[in-house]
């Protein structure tokens, strides 16, 4: 009988746990860079728009 911890087990489980964990924490990034360069991107159309105005 064996009634042991297999260490091969272990680290199986522990290789297909930390795969959705890796691919949540990918789409978490990503939503998070996409929102601050959208955010980027309305500060300059701003500063662009304000510069526009000043020229006419």
């Amino acid at each position: 009988m064996n009634t042991g911890v297999n260490v091969g087990d272990i680290i199986f489980q522990l290789f297909f746990l930390a795969i959705p964990i890796l691919f949540i924490a990918i789409l978490f990034l990503f939503w998070r860079s996409s929102k601050k360069k959208k955010y980027q991107l309305d500060r300059i159309e701003k500063k662009l728009d304000s510069i526009q105005k000043r020229m006419n």
